[in-house]
């Protein structure tokens, strides 16, 4: 076994992809159990770190992305409306100053306050978000893109 040697921004980087992108599997799960979840939270609060360390201010978005979303997957509608708004305030401001953030992350951001509103029971709120992700995904460019968005927004209901 060899010793990989990393750049301490390498580091980060590295952690931060691998946990971010670990947290999917629980996420598509219908039914993953408390320490799935559990593991999901820890990877999403430890990828939304080691971004912060070295990534943009689109990384800090998907990061606060996949902690609502995985709050809103334990049914934790605080947490859950908390991460769902700050991802927005962070979308705001990485939209016009952000060359990475792309067109895809809007859609992103508005289906996971519609999900947080959801859980939270505010049926009214969960629509207006919804109507407005699917407005962002008719203006994605790339039809993967567009498909992936629109899967995302098509797996929960108000």
């Amino acid at each position: 076994m060899t010793d990989e040697k990393l750049t301490i921004n390498e580091f980060h980087k590295k952690i931060a992809m691998e946990t971010n992108n670990a947290i999917w599997s629980a996420l598509n799960k219908d039914d993953p159990t408390a320490e799935e979840l559990e593991d999901a939270m820890l990877m999403a609060y430890t990828s939304t770190y080691h971004w912060g360390k070295i990534g943009t201010l689109a990384n800090a978005v998907r990061g606060h992305y996949m902690i609502a979303r995985v709050h809103v997957k334990k049914g934790r509608a605080d947490p859950a409306l908390h991460y769902a708004k700050r991802c927005l305030e962070l979308a705001e401001k990485a939209k016009d100053s952000d060359k990475n953030f792309n067109d895809w992350d809007m859609p992103f951001v508005y289906e996971v306050l519609a999900r947080a509103y959801a859980v939270a029971g505010k049926k009214t709120e969960c629509k207006k978000y919804k109507k407005l992700s699917q407005k962002a995904i008719d203006e994605v460019s790339d039809p993967e893109d567009k498909k992936i968005c629109q899967g995302e927004l098509d797996k929960f209901d108000c």
